[in-house]
C-alpha cells in the first residue's frame, strides 16, 4: 500500500513538472516571437494563387514588414491586404516549397508546399538522383574503353593534354563547392568526373598496351604528349581548309607548268598543299588537256584565276593566294621569264579584287585587221573582242590586262602573223569615244 502511495506521488510530481515546463516553453515562445503566424488558408498552393496568413502582431499597416517564402520575398504589388491579424497576399514568382515567415525570421514559420507541373516534378526528381545517373553514365563510358585498354589505337585516342585540363578544371569546381559555395551533391557529381578523367588518362598513357606494361609510366606520358603535339594542329588545318581548294590547286599547277617544266621542288610543294586540303593530286591528272602552246597556257591560267575570283572567296584567302604564287615561283630557286610574265598579270588581277574601289590601270590590246581573214582569226581567238569603228576602218579591242608585259606578249603573238596591234592605255573616257 505504501509503495502504491509513493508511485502515485511520483506520477503527480512528474505531471506537475511537465506542466510547468510546457507553460514555460509557451511563455518563452510568446516572448521569442512577438509576431506569430498561426495558420495559412492553404498549405498547398500554386504560384499566383491568393492566400491568407492568420496570426497576430503583424501591425495595422505593412510599413517595412514583408513576407518571406523560404528565400523569396513578396513584392509590394503582391500584398492585397495587411492587418494586425491577417495578411492577404499573391504567391510571388520563384517560390519553391519550404517555410513562410515575417521579417527575416522575426516570426515563427509555417511549412507550405508549392504545386508544380508534373513535368517539373519529374525534372526535380531526376535532379535529386543525378548523382546516381552520373555514376551509371561514367561506368558505361569507362567500361566501353576499359575492355579495349590493351589496344594501342584506344590508348592513342585519348588526349593526355585535354584530359589534364579537364581534370584540373573539375578540381577547381570541387574546391568551389567545398570552400566557396558548399554544395555536397555538386561536389560529389564533379568528383565522379575527376575519377573518369584519371582512368582515361591512365589508359591514354598506353601502360596497359601489350608489350608496354613494364615500361616506365613517366616515359609513356612524355611519349604520348610528344605524339599528341604533332597532331595538335590537325583539326585546325581541317577547319581552316581553303574554300574552293581544288581551284587553287589547279591554278598553282598551271603556274608550275607555265614554263613546261615541273621541278621536283614545285611538285613537292603542290603535293603538300593537296595533302593538307585532302585533295587527290597528281601531275598527270592536272595535265589533261594541256598544250605546248605558251600563249594558250597563259590565257588558261589567267582565266582560271578570274574564274576563282568570280566565286567571291574571302579577301584574306585571295591575298594568301598571291603569297602561294610567289612561294611556288621561287620553289626551284629560279624565276623563269614565263613565270615573271604571268606573275605580274596574276598579281594585278588579284590586287584589283582586293582593292576594288581603287582600280588598277588597264592595258588594252587593240588589233587592226589588215586582211579579211584576220577578222575571222580575231573572232575565233578572241570571241569577246569589241569591234570599234575608227576613221578609215575597223579595229578590235581584244582584251584588257593589268600587266604591260602581258599585254605586249598578246601583241607579239599577233604580229607574228602580220597583224597590226598596239597596247593602248585609255583616258577615263570609253574606248569608243577615243577611237571614233
Amino acid at each position: 500500500m505504501k509503495n502504491k502511495f509513493v508511485i502515485i506521488n511520483l506520477v503527480i510530481m512528474l505531471l506537475f513538472f511537465w506542466g510547468c515546463k510546457q507553460e514555460k516553453e509557451s511563455a518563452n515562445g510568446r516572448e521569442t516571437y512577438p509576431i506569430k503566424i498561426d495558420s495559412i488558408s492553404k498549405k498547398e498552393f500554386k504560384i499566383g494563387d491568393t492566400i491568407v496568413i492568420y496570426g497576430y502582431g503583424f501591425g495595422s499597416e505593412r510599413g517595412n514588414n514583408y513576407l518571406l517564402f523560404e528565400t523569396t520575398s513578396a513584392e509590394e504589388e503582391n500584398y492585397l491586404n495587411w492587418s494586425d491579424t491577417l495578411i492577404t497576399v499573391i504567391v510571388p514568382e520563384g517560390v519553391s516549397s519550404g517555410n513562410v515567415h515575417l521579417n527575416s525570421k522575426l516570426s515563427n514559420s509555417l511549412e507550405f508546399k508549392v504545386k508544380r507541373h508534373f513535368f517539373i516534378e519529374v525534372i526535380d526528381f531526376l535532379i535529386k538522383i543525378s548523382l546516381a545517373i552520373t555514376i551509371i553514365y561514367i561506368y558505361l563510358r569507362i567500361n566501353k574503353i576499359w575492355k579495349r585498354k590493351h589496344e594501342l589505337d584506344v590508348a592513342e585516342s585519348q588526349s593526355l593534354a585535354g584530359l589534364t585540363i579537364y581534370i584540373l578544371n573539375c578540381v577547381l569546381w570541387v574546391s568551389y563547392y567545398i570552400f566557396v559555395e558548399p554544395d555536397t551533391k555538386s561536389m560529389l557529381d564533379t568528383s565522379v568526373y575527376i575519377f573518369e578523367g584519371i582512368i582515361f588518362f591512365i589508359i591514354g598513357t598506353g601502360i596497359f598496351v601489350r608489350g608496354q606494361t613494364k615500361t616506365n609510366l613517366w616515359f609513356l606520358i612524355k611519349r604520348a604528349l610528344k605524339i599528341e603535339s604533332k597532331e595538335a594542329d590537325y583539326l585546325l588545318k581541317r577547319l581552316f581548309k581553303f574554300q574552293n581548294a581544288e581551284e587553287i590547286i589547279m591554278i598553282l599547277h598551271q603556274l608550275a607548268m607555265i614554263d613546261n617544266e615541273l621541278s621536283p621542288k614545285e611538285q613537292a610543294l603542290l603535293e603538300s598543299f593537296a595533302k593538307e586540303w585532302r585533295i587527290d593530286y597528281s601531275p598527270e591528272k592536272y595535265n589533261k588537256g594541256r598544250t605546248e602552246d605558251k600563249e594558250i597556257n597563259y590565257i588558261k591560267l589567267r582565266n582560271s584565276v578570274i574564274k576563282y575570283l568570280d566565286l567571291d572567296p574571302p579577301k584574306e584567302q585571295a591575298a594568301q593566294l598571291i603569297d602561294m604564287i610567289e612561294v611556288l615561283i621561287k620553289a626551284d630557286e629560279k624565276v623563269t621569264s614565263e613565270e615573271e610574265l604571268i606573275h605580274a598579270e596574276l598579281k594585278g588581277i588579284i590586287d584589283n579584287y582586293l582593292n576594288q574601289e581603287k582600280q588598277n590601270p588597264l592595258y588594252h590590246v587593240i588589233i587592226v585587221p589588215q586582211k579579211p581573214e584576220h577578222e575571222l582569226i580575231i573572232k575565233d581567238t578572241f570571241p569577246d573582242a569589241i569591234r570599234l569603228t575608227i576613221s578609215g576602218g575597223v579595229a578590235y579591242s581584244v582584251g584588257s590586262y593589268y600587266s604591260h608585259k602581258y599585254a605586249e606578249m598578246i601583241c607579239q603573238e599577233r604580229r607574228k602573223i602580220k597583224m597590226f596591234t598596239i597596247v593602248y592605255t585609255p583616258e577615263p573616257d570609253s574606248l569608243e569615244t577615243n577611237f571614233n
